[in-house]
C-alpha cells in the first residue's frame, strides 16, 4: 500500500507496478492538488521518471533552465553555479522548471495505466496494526464518510507528507537540523518578457533575502523572507512586488507563507511501514532538492520491495533503505541550509562568495552536495578511485535512445568481455543481465577512467561492486544485508526482455 498520491507516492507506486507488484494507493484529496509547490527537478529525477515510463511526458511539462545565481541586494552576481547541459550525467537536461499540478497530472495518468494499481482518491488511513506474520492491516475510509474497511498489505509506504500520521504511528520523530525561517511565496503571471537570466536567483541580503525565477511561459515565482509566520494581505503582497512591477503588469495567481525547516526522521522503517519524501525529511528549498529527494527514496526502495516480494532477496535487503538514503538526504539538506544561511548572512560574506566564484570550476562542489555517493547499507569496500556507491552515468545515443534501456530494469553486469569466469560469477550471483562494452560502447571511457574490467549495476543504477583491471573484485561485502546477513538475489531478466520475470 502507498499512502499519499503526491509525486513521491505516485512514482513509488508506478515503479512497483512496472515490476509486477500490486498496490493500493490511498489519497485523501479527490483530485490532484491544484496549487503549485515544487518547481524544480534535475536530470536524475527525469531519469527516475524514465524508469517509471513517463520521462517524455514529464519533460514535456518542463522548461530547461540554466542553474543558480547568488546575487547581492543590487542583483550583482556573487556566485554562479551553471547547471545548463542539455544532456547531463543522467542523460537528461540538468535543470528543469515546472508547475507541480502539471507534473502530478502526468504522474497520475502514468500510474492508472497499470492494472496492478488500485487508486482510492478521497480516502484516508485511520488505523494500522501489524499482524504476527509481519503484514499490516490498514483501516481505510472515505474522507466524507464514516464506514471504513481493512486492507491487508505486505508493506506500507508512508508518502503522506510533512504532517505524516503514519510517522507518528510508528514512533518516529523528526530531528531538527538547525534551520527555521518564514517566507512569503508568490506565484504570478506576467505576459511581458521580463528579460531575466533563465535560472534561479537567490538574493543574499540578510533579512531582505529573496528568490525569483521563471518557471514556465509567462509564469514566475517570487519569494520574500519575512520575520514571522502568519497571514499576509493582498496589499502587503502588492507592496512587496511593487519595486519589481511598478506598472502592475503581474497578475498574482496565489500567495502563501511557508515555514522552511531542516529536519530528518530518526526512524524510516518500523516493520512493514516505510517513510518516504516529506514524511522522512524536510529541507529548505534553496537548492531545489525537496521533491527530488522523495523521488530518490522511491527509486531506492521500490526495487528492493519488488525483489523481496518475488523471493529474489530476503527481508534484510530492506534494512539498507534508511542507511543509504538518510546519509544522502542529510548531505542535500545541509547544502540547502548552507545556501539559506549565506543568503541571511551580512554583506561581509559577499567577498567570500566572490572568491569561490573565481575558482577554476566550483561545479564539482555542487555535485558533491546534489549527488553524493550512497554510503552504508549494502555498499562497502570502496577504493579511492572506485565508483562504488555512485550512480552509473546514462549516455544519450545517436539514435535518440538512452543507455538505461540497454541495462534493463534489473541488475546488470557491465564489462569488457563476455566469457571471463569472474564476470560470469558476478552476473550469476545477482541474476544480472550481462552486457559487454560491444553492446554499450558508450561505457568504455567510463570503465577505463576507473580502471575497471566490470561493474555490477543495481536496478536503481547505483554501482554495487567492481572488478578492477587486475581482475580483483571490490565490494565483496556488498552482498550482505544491513545486519550482516546474506542477501540472496535471484533477479531474473529474460534475455532481450525489458520486463522482470516474476516468479
Amino acid at each position: 500500500m502507498v499512502v499519499g498520491a503526491g509525486p513521491t507516492g505516485l512514482t513509488a507506486a508506478t515503479l512497483l507496478a512496472r515490476q509486477g507488484v500490486r498496490c493500493v494507493v490511498v489519497e485523501r484529496h479527490t483530485d490532484p492538488y491544484p496549487l503549485p509547490r515544487a518547481v524544480h527537478l534535475d536530470d536524475e529525477v527525469l531519469r527516475i521518471a524514465q524508469a517509471a515510463g513517463v520521462a517524455d511526458a514529464v519533460a514535456a511539462v518542463c522548461e530547461p533552465a540554466l542553474g543558480l545565481r547568488l546575487v547581492d541586494g543590487h542583483l550583482r552576481t556573487l556566485l554562479e553555479l551553471r547547471r545548463d547541459k542539455a544532456v547531463g550525467a543522467h542523460g537528461w537536461p540538468e535543470t528543469n522548471m515546472f508547475d507541480q499540478p502539471d507534473l502530478e497530472r502526468v504522474l497520475r495518468t502514468g500510474l492508472i495505466r497499470h492494472p496492478e494499481v488500485t487508486l482510492l482518491p478521497g480516502h484516508e488511513v485511520t488505523d494500522l496494526s501489524v499482524r504476527r506474520d509481519g503484514r499490516a492491516d490498514v483501516a481505510v475510509r472515505p474522507t466524507k464518510g464514516v464506514e471504513s474497511h481493512t486492507v491487508t498489505a505486505g508493506f506500507v509506504l508512508a508518502c503522506d507528507g510533512a504532517g505524516s500520521g503514519l510517522r507518528d504511528r510508528i514512533g518516529s520523530r523528526m530531528r531538527n537540523l538547525g534551520f527555521d525561517q518564514h517566507w512569503l511565496v508568490v506565484d504570478l503571471r506576467c505576459e511581458r518578457d521580463l528579460d531575466l537570466w533563465a535560472g534561479v536567483h537567490q538574493i543574499c541580503a540578510g533579512t531582505d533575502s529573496g528568490t525569483f525565477m521563471r518557471i514556465g511561459e509567462h509564469r514566475y515565482r517570487w519569494e520574500f523572507r519575512i520575520p514571522a509566520p502568519g497571514s499576509v494581505t493582498d496589499a502587503e503582497v502588492a507592496a512587496r512586488l511593487q519595486p519589481w512591477f511598478p506598472d502592475g503588469a503581474a497578475t498574482v495567481l496565489r500567495h502563501t507563507v511557508h515555514s522552511h525547516r531542516a529536519a530528518v526522521a530518526d526512524t524510516w522503517r518500523r516493520g512493514p511501514v516505510f517513510l518516504l519524501g516529506d514524511a522522512a525529511h524536510l529541507t529548505p528549498p534553496f537548492i531545489g532538492q525537496g521533491m527530488g529527494a522523495g523521488q530518490r527514496d522511491a527509486m531506492n526502495l521500490a526495487w528492493k520491495i519488488a525483489a523481496v516480494l518475488a523471493g529474489r532477496a530476503d527481508d534484510s535487503l530492506l534494512d539498507t533503505y534508511q542507511p543509504e538514503r538518510r546519509a544522502h538526504v542529510v548531505t542535500a539538506v545541509l547544502g540547502a541550509v548552507l545556501v539559506g544561511r549565506a543568503m541571511a548572512a551580512p554583506t561581509a560574506l559577499h567577498p567570500v562568495l566572490r572568491c569561490v566564484a573565481r575558482l577554476p570550476n566550483p561545479d564539482p562542489i555542487a555535485r558533491r552536495v546534489l549527488a553524493p555517493r550512497l554510503r552504508g547499507g549494502v555498499l562497502a569496500g570502496r577504493r579511492s578511485r572506485s565508483p562504488i556507491g555512485a550512480t552509473l552515468p546514462q549516455w544519450f545515443r545517436a539514435d535518440g535512445s538512452r543507455t538505461d534501456d540497454v541495462l534493463g530494469p534489473g541488475f546488470a553486469v557491465l564489462g569488457t568481455w563476455d566469457d571471463d569466469e569472474t564476470f560470469g560469477a558476478l552476473a550469476d550471483d545477482v541474476g544480472a543481465r550481462r552486457i559487454s562494452v560491444a553492446d554499450l560502447p558508450e561505457s568504455a571511457t567510463w570503465l577505463a577512467r576507473h580502471r575497471l574490467r566490470a561493474a555490477v549495476i543495481r536496478p536503481d543504477r547505483v554501482v554495487l561492486a567492481v572488478v578492477d583491471d587486475r581482475g580483483r573484485v571490490h565490494g565483496a561485502r556488498a552482498f550482505r544485508g544491513g545486519q550482516g546477513r546474506r542477501v540472496k538475489f535471484r533477479w531474473v531478466t529474460p534475455p532481450g526482455d525489458a520486463t522482470v520475470s516474476m516468479s
